[in-house]
């Protein structure tokens, strides 16, 4: 049985003045990596742009740079821009930049988790309405597929 993959989301942060085509390349090495160690699911990647007070001689506008971004990355079904550290009003770690995604994915994570847990109780509540005794998937196949007696 194949363990369990830790599900992972990778994040770029920079200037991106402009975005390139590596940088985009860079996200699918760095999933292909990641898959291929078999402990990682890559569920997502995030491109966190600076902003503009990061002081960087010749630095495009950040709302410019996010636009160019998300332009880049419109044919991407995992890669997604985050204006965040872009809004920031003065230039901020990149420590501080993981922390605050961190927080926001593993919010989302717990609200699904707990979406899915709302269901299965809803459907558990069903079931036990038409039948008094709810019964796990393993015991159902537990009676499809009895032991064999010798």
């Amino acid at each position: 049985m194949a363990a369990r993959r830790v599900p992972l989301v990778l994040l770029a942060c920079g200037s991106f003045n402009p975005i390139t085509n590596q940088h985009m390349r860079l996200f699918e090495l760095a999933r292909d990596h990641m898959h291929s160690t078999g402990q990682y699911q890559v569920v997502g990647g995030i491109v966190s742009p600076v902003s503009d007070s990061y002081g960087k001689q010749g630095l495009v506008l950040a709302k410019h740079r996010v636009a160019m971004a998300e332009l880049a990355l419109q044919s991407s079904n995992w890669v997604t821009v985050d204006e965040w550290e872009s809004q920031q009003p003065d230039w901020t770690e990149t420590v501080v930049t993981m922390r605050y995604h961190y927080r926001r994915i593993l919010k989302e994570y717990e609200r699904s988790v707990g979406m899915h847990n709302n269901s299965i109780n809803q459907l558990q509540r069903r079931a036990g309405a038409q039948s008094r005794s709810w019964r796990t998937a393993q015991e159902r196949i537990s009676d499809l597929f009895p032991p064999l007696s010798d």
